[in-house]
């Protein structure tokens, strides 16, 4: 059974590649999963972004051929979730009171989109989880690799020993991290991303 030893998933599944510059802070609290795609073709491009002093990134990344790599230590906090969307909004939970709260922010008359996105996650850090989405504070990340087609505004499918290998580290990080599945989301279900992005992977 995998176990994790000093921020490290111990396993002959995992190759330990962690890179200090994307570690934040401790990262006390773990509450969720958020799996992204990188934009880039190769896993090696992501190391060369993660080698830049001050550089943002996930905890794990999956290349092509379904390779784990640990890119940071689950017990520091990297910076790969953004802006947080509204989860009341997104799920349609919402009550009385936060559905006016939080349109009233996202909709507010003669303030820039980019400055209403910016409220509207300062709004929503304020909750407590599960009321919101996790955050970089609280979220291990996972990065596929995997190119954007700027022409078609689209993340490349998810291959599948890209989705074979994503299974088996959301199940360990699951029992691991006293997660539930419920706990694990795409990087566009959180933050404004592509729709596209993750949208074919598979846990």
């Amino acid at each position: 059974m995998p176990t994790i030893v000093s921020g490290k998933l111990v396993d002959s599944k995992v190759t330990q590649k962690v890179y200090s510059k994307l570690h934040k802070g401790a990262l006390n609290t773990v509450h969720g999963i958020i799996v992204h795609q990188t934009g880039a073709p190769t896993a090696q491009h992501t190391f060369n972004s993660y080698s830049n002093a001050g550089a943002n990134g996930a905890h794990f990344l999956i290349d092509k051929q379904g390779v784990i790599y640990q890119t940071a230590l689950t017990n520091q906090i990297t910076y790969h979730v953004g802006k947080l969307q509204s989860r009341c909004l997104q799920t349609k939970s919402c009550d009385k009171i936060d559905i006016e709260l939080a349109t009233k922010i996202l909709f507010a008359k003669g303030e820039s989109f980019a400055l209403r996105v910016k409220k509207l996650n300062t709004h929503e850090q304020a909750k407590s989880y599960p009321d919101r989405y996790p955050r970089n504070n609280d979220a291990i990340g996972i990065e596929i690799v995997g190119s954007f087609d700027k022409a078609k505004q689209a993340f490349e499918t998810v291959n599948v020993k890209q989705n074979a290998s994503l299974k088996w580290l959301v199940d360990m990080l699951i029992k691991l991290l006293d997660l539930n599945s419920s706990d694990v989301f795409s990087h566009p279900e959180v933050s404004r991303k592509n729709p596209t992005e993750a949208s074919t992977a598979a846990w």
